[in-house]
């Protein structure tokens, strides 16, 4: 007889992480929370320590294809499929498969849960006909099971991949590869985190919200920021921790609208993702790093491409940091503060 394969213990190790598809061509954002970003008010709870309600974003890979499903995550949310996808139902997922033969590869209508306790982000099975695995070990329903970037899930038939783009500080992988040889500046080091900052600054944050008194210059002294992130998520979740902390901010999508914005004037930082959709970040770098300016200006790459090839590229092309996905607001923050004053 052959031995039952054992459930996996709820603090898991993550796999060695798979090539994750670099196309996001077929990128899908949910929209099922058309709460706005910038609405201190309509924000999700705190699931990091920035004191602020900065939530996840996490993506999930159909295995097999080039779709990739983009959420914020919110306090709970459901991952399954519509009851009738010709239709329409009224109950419609968080995580919604339907569009990827979800009904065929036995995945149930709630299928499984995601739930944030704290620092961590846990994988829970609803009871579901065919069963959730997690990294091909089987998930008890109704138990909680720490899900990790990285981490590869079975729910039925369907093969699905995880990964975090933004996460909690104490959640991150990464730091920011300085630029070998970089000046160093004999200048005190900024705060550690928009948190510090504040208090430093003697305004106290509340919980669950950024400030609303937090002064322009809280940490910034309105610099310019240009960011040139296609992940709509990412990109408003970093737009909107930037100009908290005191920085004028322009998010766009494409080189070609950076390039607009470089023209007009150039901005005093520029953080950027390396795959984008018109043309590799890697042209824009050369490309600012040709101009005579009168100050360096920085530039920090926030990337998912994050193989050492890569990293080394983008640093001879004229990046003063890079950061890989996941990456924490806090880090992110860090960075900008530390490029800006050398």
């Amino acid at each position: 007889m052959v031995a039952p394969v054992p459930p996996a213990k709820p603090d898991n190790p993550a796999p060695q992480d798979d090539q994750l598809s670099e196309s996001r061509i077929h990128t899908r954002h949910l929209v099922s929370d058309s709460r706005n970003l910038a609405a201190p008010d309509a924000l999700d709870k705190v699931t990091g320590p920035l004191d602020a309600t900065l939530p996840w974003v996490i993506e999930i890979r159909v295995v097999g294809t080039a779709s990739t499903i983009q959420a914020r995550v919110r306090d709970t949310m459901i991952i399954g499929r519509r009851s009738d996808s010709t239709k329409g139902s009224a109950t419609v997922p968080d995580i919604d498969l339907s569009e990827h033969n979800a009904f065929t590869q036995g995945v149930s209508r709630s299928h499984a849960m995601l739930v944030v306790r704290g620092q961590k982000l846990m994988l829970k099975d609803l009871g579901s006909t065919n069963g959730t695995r997690l990294n091909a070990t089987i998930c008890e329903p109704g138990k909680e099971y720490r899900l990790r970037h990285g981490d590869e899930l079975m729910l039925g038939q369907m093969r699905l991949q995880v990964s975090f783009a933004v996460v909690p500080d104490e959640a991150s992988m990464n730091t920011p590869v300085p630029l070998p040889n970089r000046k160093t500046s004999s200048k005190p080091a900024p705060p550690e985190g928009l948190k510090a900052a504040l208090a430093d600054s003697g305004i106290q944050s509340q919980p669950s919200t950024l400030p609303a008194a937090a002064e322009p210059n809280a940490i910034g002294k309105r610099e310019r920021i240009l960011i040139i992130e296609d992940d709509t998520d990412v990109g408003a979740v970093f737009e909107y921790a930037l100009q908290k902390a005191g920085y004028q901010v322009t998010l766009v999508p494409t080189v070609a609208r950076g390039l607009g914005v470089i023209f007009q004037q150039m901005p005093d930082a520029i953080i950027l993702d390396l795959l984008l959709p018109d043309m590799h970040g890697l042209d824009l770098l050369r490309y600012v790093r040709k101009q005579k300016t009168a100050k360096r200006v920085p530039m920090l790459v926030v990337s998912s491409a994050t193989a050492g090839f890569q990293m080394q590229q983008a640093l001879d092309a004229g990046a003063d940091m890079f950061m890989g996905k996941p990456l924490a607001v806090e880090e992110l923050l860090k960075a900008v503060a530390e490029a800006l004053k050398s």
